[in-house]
């Protein structure tokens, strides 16, 4: 896994933005991508006529928040619509999501990609479930490493040797 190769020789030389949210996630802080955020509504999408949707995926009728030449942007974005949009992200996960043990770093994934069925049959799982969970549970113990050497303000490169250690 290329992830493997990175934790041995490139922390800190060389940085993955999926390896970075996820240690974020690892040391309780919130990620830099919106898929592994718990709510939605901070990458809203506008059109060149001014037209602002709830999302970058969901630039559909539905969407629509308004038009920033007729309602002020702020305004748009601070509304009920945007703020249930936002919350249905976290408040409509299957149990399945809800009891799985990288749920704090995945938080489900993007909605839009919430078109399978969880294996007790409930809707909603997202397609890249079986991936992101192997990702996210194959990655847990370099996680909870580097994590805890920047608790002790230490740097995360450190890890593989502290872990050799522990071997």
């Amino acid at each position: 896994m290329i992830f493997d190769e990175w934790f041995k020789t490139d922390i800190g030389e060389v940085y993955v933005q999926m390896f970075d949210v996820a240690l974020a996630a690892w040391h309780g802080e919130p990620g830099g991508l919106c898929i592994f955020s718990e709510t939605c509504g901070l990458a809203l999408a506008m059109e060149h006529n001014g037209d602002l949707y709830s999302c970058d995926h969901y630039v559909e009728p539905d969407f629509l928040l308004g038009n920033i030449t007729e309602t002020p942007l702020s305004e748009l974005v601070g509304s009920d619509k945007q703020r249930a949009f936002g919350e249905a992200k976290r408040d409509t996960l299957p149990q399945f999501c809800l009891d799985c043990d990288v749920r704090f770093a995945c938080h489900g994934g993007c909605p839009r990609n919430r078109f399978r069925s969880a294996p007790d049959g409930e809707e909603g799982l997202n397609y890249l479930c079986p991936s992101h969970k192997a990702f996210f549970s194959h990655v847990d113990e370099p996680m909870r490493a580097m994590s805890s050497l920047l608790h002790e303000g230490r740097a995360p490169s450190e890890a593989p040797s502290v872990l050799a250690k522990l071997s």
